[in-house]
């Protein structure tokens, strides 16, 4: 009698949420837009993290506001914690090596350099706030009216925290984020292993019986195998 073959390894995910230093040419190749299209309306990021996005964005002429829970933190404060969460993303990509692809960023050096220059640039911008770094978290309700945002840009955070957040979370996270944007962008479709989202058909039809509309599309950028898709929403009000 053979041995039982043992069992794949589960790929590792992360027990919460991860602050994240992405840069803004990561955001035009997660969620497939141009600067012009940017600059047309007012942008969420939402959960805006450590990224500079929004402070390039506004330094191109646009108009964007970031969310995210951390943002009611002193700059001394959020500087000890987005220092301490790349370092957090930086062993997480290490552990996982062989599930990233990071031939987008130039390498792997090259992906650590990124996330640490937008770091820098995050936190030169949050000190000077203006109103533009909002404390909130989804589901919870955003404190934007209807319709206030052109577009809304999520990255990793719906789907990517499966392990985390259930359905249920993520119709209400979606319902909202459609309420304040006429366009909602979701990336990527998996987890944080890359497992696609197993909810998906049910979220959809969810969302579309309460007049919330949906379609996937394939975009150039790949930081780990199978997350090539991104999810666009909006709503038929």
């Amino acid at each position: 009698m053979s041995s039982p073959t043992p069992a794949e390894p589960s790929p590792p995910t992360l027990d919460r949420v991860l602050v994240t230093s992405r840069d803004f040419d990561e955001y035009l190749a997660m969620f497939d837009v141009v600067p012009d299209r940017l600059l047309t309306g007012r942008v969420l990021d939402c959960p805006g993290g450590a990224s500079d996005f929004g402070a390039r964005l506004r330094e191109l002429g646009g108009q964007a506001v970031a969310v995210d829970p951390i943002y009611g933190a002193s700059l001394a404060g959020l500087a000890r914690l987005v220092d301490d969460e790349l370092r957090r993303g930086v062993q997480h990509a290490h552990d996982a090596r062989e599930l990233y692809d990071f031939s987008w960023a130039g390498g792997f050096d090259a992906y650590l350099d990124r996330r640490a220059t937008a770091a820098r640039r995050f936190l030169a911008d949050y000190a000077r706030r203006e109103g533009h770094y909002v404390q909130a978290a989804l589901p919870d309700t955003l404190p934007f009216p209807d319709g206030h945002f052109t577009l809304a840009l999520v990255p990793n955070l719906l789907f990517a925290y499966a392990n985390l957040f259930d359905l249920a979370w993520h119709v209400r996270a979606l319902r909202e984020l459609t309420r304040v944007a006429a366009e909602v962008r979701i990336h990527p479709v998996t987890d944080t292993s890359g497992r696609p989202y197993a909810d998906l058909s049910r979220l959809t039809s969810l969302l579309a019986d309460v007049g919330v509309h949906t379609r996937s599309i394939e975009v150039g950028y790949r930081l780990r195998e199978g997350t090539g898709s991104t999810l666009i929403c909006g709503s038929d009000r």
